[in-house]
């Protein structure tokens, strides 16, 4: 169905069940050697960090939802930023909210802006963009 692959995803969501569906679409279409799931942002900007800093393997795509607790999503765009390395970001969300998709567009790291849920077809087609 597709022709990407990539090493690394972190995924970025507080729900159990996007999570598990993401990780079945990723097994459906073999996108992904290894994903690494992340309930919290600000865990998620920590372990991106200090991949950084160390020089590990840095993630060939982060999928944020926006609406979590702790560090909201748009803190760890903002903090993102100031990374010295750039990891592109596709805005992961259930909000069609065009202030959120407009927000999200003014950052760097932001490739897209994908509603959930999402059809594997479309996940492809707005990744490979």
């Amino acid at each position: 169905m597709q022709d990407i692959k990539i090493r690394l995803a972190y995924v970025v969501d507080d729900d159990d069940v996007i999570k598990y569906l993401t990780e079945q679409m990723f097994k459906k279409l073999d996108f992904c050697d290894q994903t690494v799931f992340f309930s919290d942002p600000q865990a998620a900007f920590d372990a991106l960090k200090l991949a950084v800093e160390t020089g590990k393997e840095l993630p060939d795509m982060i999928l944020l939802d926006l609406k979590m607790p702790s560090m909201d999503s748009w803190g760890f765009l903002n903090a993102m930023q100031d990374l010295e390395k750039r990891v592109p970001v596709f805005v992961f969300s259930s909000s069609i909210n065009e202030d959120d998709i407009l927000r999200s567009r003014q950052y760097i790291n932001v490739k897209d802006y994908i509603t959930k849920p999402v059809r594997p077809k479309v996940f492809v087609t707005k990744i490979k963009a």
